[in-house]
């Protein structure tokens, strides 16, 4: 292969050397190299990668709580490779993102099927209501800042030199480059401005920790302050003959206009000159080299992880409250409880919101009421029976509630240990998930469920479930005869 070469050189050379030719794009170490990746074509691959991976799992032998695992460990990480030096196009983004909402919601591809939660829901974190998924966007951005990061950070680096070499000292950061002239750096350097412009600033989270001077820029770097001392005091910063000089130059120096043009005059340039004066009075300088700290983690180490945070707290609203997730019971328990207090089940009620005929839109279990899912959780007759029943087992106030919301309240008026209101927060998942179960039986099985087996089961089951996922150890005895008083 030649670079800016003529085709018959590179044969001359190909048949002396008794080799092919090789032609671009060409695929190195897993990076595709000599291609525009600008381009949705040249993502092709990699969606195909997603979907053969896909293939090889079978969908219906996975449980919700499966699914969400593999979406978060497997189907986001496959792409990485080239997400971390290539900007994404926002096509690709969509298409990915589809792929993992079908796999999520138990889908074949290309399915027509419906969804009863928004992606965008999922993609939230948990303390915003979400699942913690996070979005493939704030993935390919936080890798690609990190590149910026490490371009200040790491300045003798040979990556930052080169790119040093090849764009100017500044890395043609503050310059809006061209279509025709785009690069992977200058990729970067655009998202970083675009993301600026959307409210998400990675300059507001990188700041220099002074240790000894040297390496920092007294007028042009942000080392006090939001903003540069040549920004705050620009009348002060006009006298100064050594533009370029050092914090260790310039603290060290008998006095701070030493070397000044002239002397200072009144007026704005002496209010600048004293404020600038008491603003350095605390600097004290110390024989550690200076170094870039970033905020958003406490150890000042950038991680991609943490702005992969931010930028989807800025992107992703809000759904609900925090998602409630209880560690002692199976992530696809935690997963219908976060439903139910969204509403997103397929219930009779929301069916027909949806326009979809149905015979009837009466709860199949007590043929009462309308099927929504605050009264199959919570008003039912069968589902208030059963907590009358845990709340006699496990010595609390039993209160009529309707919805999740008042369960929330009433958990929280619990005058109980925080572990142990957890683990009967965890129970009442474990009611919801066989009342859930004991409807669908009820109406797509032909044989019918038995009612009166459901609390015992309750109690069963979530003492295996809280037992193999709690660090205490309880024998059944004390589950059965008083729980709330386990040490946990």
């Amino acid at each position: 292969m030649g670079v800016n070469v003529g085709d018959d050189k590179i044969k001359v050379a190909a048949s002396k050397l008794g080799c092919l030719i090789l032609n671009t794009p060409f695929t190195y170490l897993g990076t595709k190299v000599g291609g525009n990746m600008s381009r949705v074509q040249a993502w092709t691959e990699i969606i195909d990668k997603v979907k053969s991976r896909l293939s090889n799992w079978k969908l219906k032998s996975l449980s919700i709580g499966g699914r969400l695992t593999l979406l978060k460990s497997v189907l986001g990480s496959i792409p990485i490779f080239h997400m971390s030096i290539f900007k994404v196009p926002l096509t690709v983004l969509r298409s990915l993102e589809s792929i993992r909402c079908q796999f999520f919601n138990g889908h074949e591809l290309k399915s027509n099927k419906s969804s009863w939660v928004k992606w965008n829901s999922v993609l939230a974190a948990k303390e915003k209501g979400g699942l913690g998924v996070s979005s493939l966007f704030a993935l390919n951005r936080a890798l690609l800042m990190k590149w910026f990061w490490r371009f200040y950070s790491h300045n003798d680096s040979l990556w930052s030199r080169v790119i040093k070499a090849i764009y100017g000292v500044d890395g043609e950061v503050n310059k809006v480059s061209k279509y025709a002239s785009r690069s992977c750096w200058r990729d970067i350097i655009n998202e970083v401005r675009k993301l600026k412009d959307q409210g998400i600033n990675m300059r507001d989270f990188m700041y220099i920790k002074v240790g000894n001077g040297e390496t920092t820029k007294f007028w042009d770097d942000i080392w006090i302050g939001s903003k540069p001392l040549k920004l705050l005091f620009p009348r002060i910063y006009a006298l100064d003959n050594i533009k370029d000089a050092s914090i260790c130059m310039k603290l060290n120096e008998p006095s701070l206009d030493n070397n000044f043009r002239r002397s200072i005059r009144g007026g704005i340039e002496q209010s600048q000159f004293k404020k600038l004066t008491d603003l350095l009075i605390p600097i004290v300088l110390n024989p550690c080299p200076d170094r870039w700290f970033w905020s958003l983690e406490g150890s000042g180490e950038f991680s991609v992880a943490s702005i992969r945070r931010f930028i989807d707290d800025q992107r992703l609203l809000t759904v609900d409250s925090k998602t409630l997730w209880i560690k002692s019971v199976p992530i696809k328990v935690n997963i219908l409880a976060w439903k139910i207090k969204l509403e997103a089940l397929p219930t009779r009620f929301n069916i027909s919101r949806r326009g979809i005929e149905i015979d009837s839109i009466l709860c199949p279990i007590c043929d009462r009421g309308v099927e929504s899912t605050r009264h199959i959780f919570f008003s039912c007759c069968l589902v208030r029976q059963i907590a009358r029943k845990i709340c006699s087992w496990w010595d609390i106030e039993y209160s009529d509630v309707n919805s999740f919301t008042e369960w929330i309240n009433w958990m929280a008026s619990l005058r109980l240990q925080s572990k142990v209101k957890m683990m009967i927060q965890g129970v009442f998942f474990v009611v919801w998930w066989l009342v859930w179960s004991y409807r669908n039986k009820l109406l797509f099985e032909e044989k019918k469920p038995s009612k009166a087996i459901i609390f015992d089961d309750v109690v069963s089951i979530s003492f295996y479930w809280c037992k193999s996922r709690c660090k205490a150890s309880f024998s059944w005895d004390d589950w059965l005869k008083n729980p709330s008083l386990i040490s946990l």
